[in-house]
């Protein structure tokens, strides 16, 4: 059975291409890096048409900046060819649940982000992953902020006020922003 796509799926990619002749896929992920995704679970995939599809996914693995995934249903490269350009999802229900004060990006994303002082900044717009940690886009009006996303500057987190209070370093913000 296929959820309905509204906030029961989350979309984590993209498949950009076949991988060898034994029916696998390559995903290229919505933020950027690798994506696990453990055997046994369940995707489910959308093409530009809007039909929908579960698969269960047999075996995945990184590659360089890719996902490949083997589904239990797809044992053909013929098969995979018909899964290139589907976007890829994950029901929410199905992620691990997270260790307490870590978050995942889709509950992060329309945050309203102030400053210990009060002090409104902007809603959090965008996530980028640099590499050592992720930088908060936060955008108001025409203002944009880029925050890194660490302990030091995020202060409290509250997912049911959708708020977010963050602590900014000496000269991170324009002096009439504090």
């Amino acid at each position: 059975m296929i959820p309905a796509t509204g906030d029961a799926l989350l979309f984590v990619g993209q498949v950009v291409n076949t991988q060898g002749i034994k029916g696998q896929v390559r995903v290229s992920s919505a933020g950027g890096e690798t994506t696990a995704f453990p055997a046994g679970s369940v995707v489910y995939l959308k093409n530009k048409q809007g039909m929908q599809k579960s698969l269960t996914v047999d075996s995945a693995r990184a590659h360089r900046q890719l996902t490949i995934l083997s589904f239990r249903e797809v044992q053909r490269i013929e098969e995979a060819e018909e899964l290139v350009g589907c976007s890829v999802y994950v029901a929410k229900e199905s992620l691990p649940a997270l260790p307490e004060g870590e978050f995942y990006w889709y509950q992060l994303l329309g945050l309203k982000v102030q400053t210990e002082k009060g002090v409104f900044l902007g809603t959090l717009e965008e996530i980028l992953p640099t590499g050592s940690n992720d930088v908060f886009v936060v955008r108001k009006d025409h203002q944009e902020y880029l925050l890194p996303a660490t302990d030091e500057v995020v202060v409290h987190v509250d997912l049911q006020g959708k708020t977010m209070v963050i602590r900014p370093l000496e000269g991170l913000l324009p002096e009439d922003d504090l």
